[in-house]
C-alpha cells in the first residue's frame, strides 16, 4: 500500500509544482527534446506509438517494476517561464513583467517518498510594485514542508497531505483518489468467458480509442513527430489553428474573439519520452508565444503578451538532500496566506 501511496503522492505533488509555471533570465531551451523529427509521422505510426504508450501504462511498466524489492524511481522537476504584457489604453500604458521558478527532486521507493526543491517569483508593474519570493519546499510521505523564512523570519511549517487535497476540492479541484489495491476475486477471464475473448475486447477498444484521438488532432491542426530509433520520443506541435478552433468550441461568445488576436510569434511542442522496455523517461514542453489582443473597439485598449520558456520532467536516479530540522516545521492545519513580499 506504502508503494501506491508513493506513486499517488509524487504524481499530485509534480501536478501541483506544474501551476507554478516558472521562469528565469536564462530560460533557453530547457523544455526542447533532442530527437529526429524532421518527418510528420503517419496515421499508422501515430497509432503504434499510442499503442506502446497505453500498454506501458496498463500493463505497469512505465515506472519500472514496482513488484522488485528494491524497486525505486525518481523525478526531477523543472520549468522556467516568463511572462510580460503591455496595456496600451487611450491615456497611458502600462507594463506588468513576471518570472517565475520551479525545480523539485523526489525520489520513490517501496518505503515511501523525499522531495526537495524550490519555487521563486519576481515581478514588476509600471507602478514600481515589485514582488520577490523564494520558498524552499520538501516533502515525505505524510507532509510537504514549506521554508518562507527569506520573506518573513522563522516561516517554516508543514501541511498533511490530506490538508492539501482537502484544500483543493474546496476550490473545485478533483480530490485524488487512491487505487484499488485489494487482489481481483475473479480473473478477467472468467468475467468473460475465456481469456482470449477478453484480450481481443481490450484490442478493440484500444484501437477505438487510438483511432479516436488521431482523428481528434487531425481535426485540432496538430501534428506529430516520432522517432523510435532508440525507445519511444514523441513531439506533438499545437498550431495558431488550434488555438482558433479551442477559442470557437468554448462558446458561442468567443467564437469572434480570434478574429482580435494577432501572433507574431507561435510556438508550443509538447514532448514524451520513454525506453525501449516501456519505462518513463520524460515529458516537456517548449512554450514562445507573442500575441496581441486589440479590444481598443470595446473601449478597454490593446495588450500585447509576451509567454515563453520550458518546463520538463525527467527520471531521476541520484540522491535527494533535505534540511535537518524538518522536524522542527511547525504543523499548520490550513493552507495559510502567503506573506507580503511587495517591496
Amino acid at each position: 500500500m506504502k508503494k501506491f501511496v508513493a506513486v499517488l503522492m509524487s504524481a499530485t505533488m509534480l501536478c501541483s509544482l506544474a501551476l507554478f509555471a516558472s521562469c528565469s533570465d536564462d530560460n533557453g531551451n530547457i523544455g526542447k527534446m533532442d530527437g529526429n523529427f524532421d518527418a510528420e509521422a503517419t496515421d499508422e505510426e501515430l497509432a503504434e506509438a499510442l499503442t506502446q504508450m497505453q500498454s506501458a501504462i496498463s500493463g505497469g511498466t512505465i515506472l519500472g517494476d514496482t513488484d522488485s524489492q528494491d524497486w525505486s524511481f525518481g523525478f526531477e522537476a523543472r520549468m522556467d517561464f516568463n511572462f510580460g504584457m503591455t496595456v496600451t489604453g487611450a491615456e497611458s500604458t502600462e507594463t506588468v513583467n513576471i518570472d517565475l521558478g520551479a525545480g523539485y527532486q523526489l525520489a520513490l521507493d517501496d518505503e515511501g517518498m523525499k522531495g526537495a526543491g524550490n519555487l521563486s517569483l519576481s515581478g514588476n508593474d509600471t507602478n514600481q510594485t515589485n514582488i520577490d519570493y523564494d520558498i524552499g519546499l520538501y516533502n515525505d510521505v505524510d507532509y510537504m514542508y514549506f521554508d518562507m523564512s527569506s520573506v518573513e523570519e522563522n516561516a517554516k511549517f508543514k501541511i498533511s497531505w490530506d490538508t492539501l487535497l482537502d484544500a483543493a476540492d474546496s476550490v473545485g479541484t478533483p480530490g485524488a483518489v487512491l487505487p484499488d489495491t485489494t487482489e481481483p476475486t475473479m480473473s478477467a477471464a472468467a468475467d468473460t468467458g475465456s481469456e482470449s475473448d477478453s484480450d481481443q475486447q481490450t484490442d478493440t477498444a484500444v484501437s477505438a480509442d487510438i483511432a479516436e484521438i488521431i482523428a481528434g488532432l487531425k481535426e485540432m491542426g496538430c501534428k506529430v513527430y516520432i522517432d523510435d530509433a532508440d525507445g519511444l520520443k514523441v513531439k506533438l506541435s499545437v498550431s495558431e489553428n488550434t488555438v482558433d478552433m479551442i477559442l470557437a468550441a468554448l462558446s458561442a461568445e468567443l467564437q469572434g474573439i480570434s478574429e482580435l488576436i494577432e501572433f507574431s510569434a507561435f510556438k508550443c511542442d509538447l514532448y514524451f519520452a520513454m525506453t525501449a522496455e516501456g519505462v518513463f523517461s520524460q515529458i516537456s514542453a517548449d512554450i514562445d508565444i507573442d500575441m496581441s489582443l486589440d479590444l481598443s473597439g470595446l473601449g478597454v485598449g490593446s495588450y500585447d503578451i509576451d509567454f515563453s520558456g520550458g518546463m520538463y520532467v525527467k527520471a531521476y536516479s541520484g540522491e535527494v538532500e533535505v534540511p535537518d530540522d524538518l522536524a522542527s516545521y511547525i504543523e499548520q492545519t490550513e493552507v495559510p496566506s502567503l506573506p507580503s513580499p511587495v517591496n
